[in-house]
């Protein structure tokens, strides 16, 4: 991340994104999702059953924390515009300096270097793989 609060997104994911990205934390992570791609995620969300009101304000709340940035023409995105819609999300992810960014399937994720490290490490992704593959 630069002084200004950016990130460059590898050339790859830029092409995929498109000209801006949809950010919004969850988890560990900030996850990125072209603006289609993130229609696409809440439109799955599973709502079949549930109280219409707590869907609605779930929905809200989601949508609210959400940032549409642009893609600039060197491929950075500027992470401190989702301090305007989630003040606490670059403190609470650690996101300050060494940040990792990673595909997973409709959208990216940009961690914290120590606990992306912390995370994959931690995690047998081998087995995980293995387990899902092959029933193990």
């Amino acid at each position: 991340m630069d002084s200004k609060i950016r990130v460059t997104l590898p050339a790859t994911q830029r092409k995929e994104l498109g000209d801006s990205i949809v950010l919004i934390r969850r988890e560990n992570a900030l996850h990125g999702y072209s603006p289609e791609a993130y229609e696409a995620f809440v439109a799955s969300i599973p709502m079949e059953g549930k109280d219409r009101r707590q869907v609605d304000r779930a929905l809200r709340s989601l949508n609210a924390r959400a940032t549409t940035v642009d893609i600039d023409s060197a491929g950075r995105v500027a992470l401190g515009k989702i301090d305007e819609s989630d003040p606490n999300a670059r403190k609470e992810l650690s996101l300050k300096r060494d940040v990792t960014i990673v595909g997973n399937g409709d959208h990216i994720e940009i961690w914290d270097t120590k606990k992306w490290d912390d995370y994959f490490n931690a995690d047998s992704g081998v087995e995980a793989l293995e387990n899902l593959i092959f029933g193990m």
